[in-house]
């Protein structure tokens, strides 16, 4: 198991800071809530960015070190296009509500297959806790109901991502939520950790991809991440 990466592992409370120099990040779904508080918190730590996204004008204006590129994810040759001299892929894309899609899926091929074209290896993308087959009845349910499409469509995801050969890196969140950075959760490797609450913020998910970016402490593992209960975080 790779250092950092024991079960249960809680977030310090204080922010972490990196010894690692700028990087270059290129990020898809950037127009998101996960996305935004991504790109936002990547300048905050001195990182450039380039948000890919197909609809610039829902992005607002940032401020120095982020670039838009305005084209499709699902398109392999706009991505070769613009991937040579980033450090890193990270992926906040969605499925567009609980319908049946593919976008997902689609989004992960082509962004595996201009990678493996350009060169870029690191890839850390965003799943679904829901994906955790020994998390509880209720899970199990969700997963066989209204959530089976974003299940089936994020499953398919995770599998052309295992697959890709690159050093990636899969992070399953529970229900998201659009409250405020605490850095005060829970991480495991393989499972959910102890304790975990239902939820998270959109902004503690970035700030565990932004780690995970500049300390590649989980290569090629799923990690359950969500808020944890007060009595886990005294006892940390």
């Amino acid at each position: 198991m790779p250092a950092g990466s024991r079960p249960g592992q809680l977030r310090r409370l204080s922010g972490m800071t990196s010894s690692n120099s700028s990087m270059l990040l290129f990020v898809l779904g950037a127009t998101g809530g996960t996305g935004r508080a991504l790109v936002e918190q990547a300048r905050q730590r001195g990182h450039r960015v380039t948000a890919f996204v197909r609809s610039p004008q829902k992005l607002g204006s940032f401020r120095d070190g982020v670039t838009v590129l305005q084209g499709d994810p699902r398109n392999v040759d706009e991505l070769r296009a613009a991937l040579p001299g980033h450090d890193a892929v990270v992926s906040a894309l969605g499925p567009p509500g609980l319908g049946p899609t593919t976008l997902v899926g689609d989004c992960a091929r082509s962004t595996v297959t201009a990678m493996q074209a350009t060169g870029v290896r690191r890839l850390l993308v965003v799943g679904v806790a829901v994906l955790f087959e020994d998390d509880g009845i209720l899970n199990a349910v969700a997963r066989r109901t209204f959530l089976r499409n974003v299940a089936r469509d994020s499953a398919e995801m995770e599998r052309i991502v295992r697959a890709s050969g690159l050093d990636w890196t899969i992070a399953r969140p529970p229900r998201l939520t659009n409250g405020m950075l605490t850095r005060a959760y829970g991480v495991a490797d393989g499972r959910m950790p102890p304790a975990a609450r239902l939820t998270i913020s959109r902004a503690d998910v970035a700030d565990f991809l932004l780690d995970e970016v500049e300390r590649s402490a989980h290569v090629r593992r799923i990690i359950g991440l969500a808020s944890v209960k007060a009595v886990a975080r005294r006892a940390s």
